[in-house]
């Protein structure tokens, strides 16, 4: 199958776009150019790198077209943010064109009740949220040009990168603390949750909708590993792999705030609002695809590249 990539050199391309070429398919990918894959790989010896600017080529109103010159069987897009260029996209493409799409576990936004499933009603909140949920409304019921799924990824993380922390946010010190003495300094008492998933799964997932159009078009399905972390046990199990007992010290919101500054809270206020936990089950039961690696092991894995990468400190 000939398929475009749009945006496959981050998290989820650099392992989607391997198997992809492994798997026969030839594959071109779209991308400004600015980042490689995080991992080497012969496999993106075969595949067709083409550079582009799509905020700038939406705003010109030809990035729909110069993807559909590609001639596409099948698209997966990790790089659209709003309804226009989603429909821009979509009505450009040859009818019948498979279409994936990334979406996000925040366009649900709050949750009533968890686990959180793919037909559970949505609040979403923040441009992100919002913007992601509108399109899947628009992909999944407001157009039938092109067969759509939607996959929604919950905190993507992996070696080579810095996943969320303990205290919901991506400051390194965090883990530092954590590895070198075991303590940490998190808000409130501690409970909001993290739901992490490995770029891998996420990659497999993407694959697994694409193997599969006639069970997988008209759906959204979350990719998140099959259970949540506290941000207290996720504090902990970082301390006790690398040897401590956790020290914590829980601090109300505006003394965490004034102790580890507005930046770094921001994030940590967005997280904890969230406290995603969705269920993974949805995609087992349709597309038989399960999670390889649970939360833990996601972040275990990306701590450790951290340390050998020099930018953690090596634990005593």
């Amino acid at each position: 199958m000939r398929v475009v990539v749009i945006g496959g050199t981050g998290h989820i391309g650099t392992f989607l776009v391997p198997g992809l070429v492994r798997a026969g398919h030839e594959v071109a990918v779209i991308s400004r150019g600015r980042r490689s894959p995080y991992a080497v790989d012969d496999a993106w010896g075969s595949v067709t790198m083409i550079t582009g600017d799509r905020e700038q080529e939406d705003q010109d109103g030809i990035f729909g077209d110069r993807i559909a010159g590609l001639e596409p069987e099948a698209v997966i897009d990790h790089t659209c943010f709003t309804v226009d260029s989603a429909r821009q996209l979509a009505e450009a493409l040859v009818p019948g064109t498979q279409l994936i799409h990334t979406g996000s576990i925040w366009s649900y936004g709050r949750n009533l009740v968890v686990p959180v499933l793919e037909s559970s009603p949505k609040a979403p909140f923040g441009e992100y949220g919002i913007n992601k949920a509108r399109i899947e409304d628009y992909l999944l019921r407001d157009q039938d040009r092109v067969r759509a799924t939607v996959i929604h990824p919950g905190h993507i993380s992996g070696p080579g990168w810095v996943p969320i922390n303990p205290a919901g946010n991506l400051e390194l010190s965090v883990y530092a603390d954590l590895i070198t003495s075991g303590r940490a300094v998190l808000p409130e008492r501690g409970t909001g949750l993290l739901q992490h998933v490995h770029a891998a799964d996420v990659a497999d997932l993407h694959r697994a909708a694409l193997d599969q159009p006639g069970r997988a078009t008209g759906e959204a399905f979350n990719s998140v590993a099959t259970e949540s972390m506290t941000l207290r046990g996720y504090a902990e199990l970082v301390a006790t792999e690398y040897g401590h007992p956790l020290d914590l010290e829980l601090l109300p919101w505006a003394e965490f705030v004034a102790r580890v500054g507005e930046d770094a809270a921001r994030p940590t206020a967005d997280h904890i609002e969230h406290s995603p936990h969705a269920s993974a089950a949805k995609a087992e039961r349709v597309l038989g695809f399960r999670p390889a690696h649970t939360g833990w092991e996601t972040v275990r894995e990306a701590i450790a590249w951290l340390i050998r990468d020099g930018r953690l400190p090596q634990p005593s």
